[in-house]
């Protein structure tokens, strides 16, 4: 499947993408350090949409036809709008450890939703990876006592609902995806995903001092948008179209190994024990439920992303 291209390339861009995705967490936490979360995720979005578009242009990708435009603005609102919103603010809460520990679980959350939309059948395999999977969220939740005055807590809560939105996009989105090619597809969903972004980051916006934000800050936010967006994105749909889902799914498991390394020597952080129960039950989940030959209708073709890139569909 990997035609005239060398596997070593196809390898190459699965690892860069899961690296791109993976300096999220890192560069996003110092930049939210100086930019609130909802400006942050207006320039993130708005900026990706433009990169995009110029990309969907310069390949000659057409353009979305009327009729689909309303199903095209619910995928916008669950696979952009409300991703972004809740995973940014959720990252400006928690760590990053936990950040890309969580987002793992998208793929698990796929399956999940595709079972109770009756897109897919419960299978054993199945069951035993949400229940490994949702084992570990709740873990890293701390289930056995919520604490909303916590802030990790609710950045967790906020990443959880995160994945939800974009396991639903990933789902729904299927049939669309089916219509367009992927570069315009995606700068669709990205262009009417960012004007409700930008909607609710307005108040913020009117206070935000563009002039008082340090470089780092603009430098952290442009490496999101180019490393983190456009960059794995691409790489992702080059490789997606010349090997097998299962295997892009698969190189998930390389983000939260890639995160973790630089979180705790660049932020600061620590990798404690229930963090790390949850991360393996998490990832287990992921073993189980995307280890077969093949991966379920909804996780198949071009509906497939890493685990991890909330921002990239």
């Amino acid at each position: 499947m990997t035609g005239r291209h060398e596997p070593w390339r196809v390898h190459a861009a699965l690892a860069g993408a899961q690296v791109g995705f993976a300096l999220f967490p890192i560069f996003g936490k110092l930049a939210l350090a100086s930019i609130p979360p909802l400006p942050f995720a207006a320039f993130r979005v708005t900026a990706a949409a433009v990169l995009l578009d110029a990309i969907r242009r310069a390949h000659g990708g057409e353009s979305v036809r009327k009729a689909d435009r309303p199903r095209l603005v619910l995928y916008a609102l669950l696979g952009v709008s409300f991703n972004q919103i809740l995973f940014i603010s959720g990252l400006a809460l928690t760590t990053a450890i936990h950040t890309t520990i969580l987002i793992t679980t998208i793929p698990v959350f796929t399956l999940a939703a595709a079972v109770l939309l009756r897109k897919e059948s419960l299978t054993a395999r199945a069951a035993a990876g949400i229940l490994l999977a949702g084992a570990g969220a709740l873990a890293l939740l701390n289930v056995h006592r919520f604490e909303w005055a916590n802030g990790s807590f609710r950045g967790d809560l906020l990443l959880t609902a995160n994945c939800v939105s974009y396991s639903l996009y990933l789902v729904l989105s299927r049939t669309g995806l089916a219509s367009y090619r992927a570069t315009s597809f995606t700068a669709a969903v990205f262009r009417y995903g960012a004007v409700l972004i930008v909607l609710a980051a307005i108040p913020d916006l009117m206070r935000f001092s563009f002039a008082k934000t340090p470089p780092l800050a603009w430098v952290c936010l442009a490496a999101v948008i180019v490393l983190c967006t456009v960059i794995p994105y691409l790489l992702n749909s080059w490789a997606l179209a010349r090997t097998h889902a299962s295997r892009v799914a698969f190189y998930g498991f390389l983000q939260p190994l890639v995160a973790t390394a630089l979180a705790i020597p660049v932020l600061g952080e620590t990798l404690t024990t229930k963090t790390l129960v949850a991360g393996v039950l998490i990832l287990a989940g992921l073993a189980v439920s995307v280890g077969a030959a093949r991966l379920p209708r909804a996780l198949r073709g071009g509906a497939v992303t890493p685990p991890g890139d909330p921002a990239a569909p």
